[in-house]
């Protein structure tokens, strides 16, 4: 699938003056050593500079402020202003730390999609690299690095983009990392049926974003609305994915997410269900005897968290037993979502 450039940018709330250097965050040197011409890398060294100076202002304004007091005895001041935050350097540090960490902007190109599209040579494609948490980080970075370059550092530009494409509104709030994906579920969707990718347009009011959802090849357009553009985004995408299932788009989430059930890829596809938030962690139990020569015979139990049913295999090794009781449980997943 071909870089849609328009998309990234209403994804990312900045518009470029030159597509080209949006273009070349995309390049692995893989591909250049192959094609010739620029590669991403040093947009990703700039990007890590300026995301940190970025992250760095978020955490200020949303945890700092500029305090009036009558009198800073240690200094014979009167009514001076000082800035005075809630935690202390060493608990800026952690914050920072988790916020820049390589799985925090993974999961951030989880949610957003755009690894997908990154441009490599044959290498890089065969090894499938653009899903190692590495290389979506460096993708992140060298979005960021393409904005500062392009808004000739431009801070506010950069802050806000930063704001957009990490959900800091959960991360200070301490949500649990449970929320479903569903900005990454529609986009899965849209390159599974070989669309065009969403287009996401933002509007902003006086306490809140509104987010406009667009799919052009089936007409949908849905809203949505939050404190952030990351939580509108969120939100919009969340009532694209419910149309998607009202009006037939997705029959089964569970074969929309893996495929047909397959007995030898069942463990897999489980785990995929399981990292894309459709099911929680299956629970695996086992017992081994022996049969009257010997021969020894494992028992699997596989049991899901929020499934009332568990499903119990027997094999001549524990890994087939285990395969086996994981294709049950898949089985009946995807048969009881129809059924409901």
């Amino acid at each position: 699938m071909a870089i849609n450039l328009e998309s990234i940018q209403n994804t990312i709330g900045y518009e470029f003056n030159n597509t080209d250097i949006l273009q070349q965050a995309f390049v692995r040197r893989s591909y250049s050593e192959e094609h010739g011409g620029q590669n991403n890398e040093v947009l990703e060294f700039i990007g890590d500079k300026a995301l940190d100076l970025a992250v760095i202002r978020i955490m200020m304004d949303e945890f700092g402020q500029i305090t009036e007091d009558k009198e800073y005895k240690e200094f014979k001041l009167r009514n001076p202003k000082y800035f005075q935050t809630r935690y202390s350097e060493g608990k800026f540090t952690d914050i920072k730390k988790d916020l820049v960490q390589k799985k925090a902007l993974a999961k951030s190109m989880d949610r957003l999609g755009f690894h997908s599209q990154l441009i490599m040579g044959r290498g890089d494609i065969a090894q499938n690299i653009q899903e190692q948490d590495s290389v979506k980080e460096d993708l992140f970075e060298a979005i960021i690095g393409a904005i500062a370059v392009d808004s000739d550092w431009d801070m506010d530009a950069i802050t806000e983009a930063v704001a957009t494409m990490i959900d800091f509104d959960s991360y200070f709030e301490q949500e649990e990392d449970t929320n479903e994906n569903y900005v990454g579920k529609v986009q899965e969707w849209t390159q599974k049926n070989e669309y065009d990718l969403p287009q996401y347009f933002y509007h902003e009011f006086d306490d809140r974003y509104e987010c406009q959802i667009l799919i052009d090849e089936i007409d949908l357009n849905v809203f949505g609305e939050g404190i952030s553009k990351a939580k509108a985004r969120m939100d919009a995408a969340r009532q694209a994915y419910r149309v998607l299932l009202e009006d037939g788009y997705i029959i089964n989430v569970y074969k929309e997410a893996v495929g047909e059930a397959d007995e030898y890829e069942s463990l897999r596809q489980i785990n995929e269900l399981v990292q894309k938030g459709l099911i929680s962690k299956p629970k695996y139990d086992f017992e081994l005897e022996y049969d009257e020569d010997g021969n020894p015979i494992w028992t699997c139990t596989c049991s899901v968290e929020e499934v009332d049913e568990s499903f119990v295999n027997n094999a001549n090794s524990k890994k087939e037993a285990q395969r086996e009781s994981a294709y049950a449980m898949l089985l009946y997943l995807m048969d009881e979502y129809e059924e409901n």
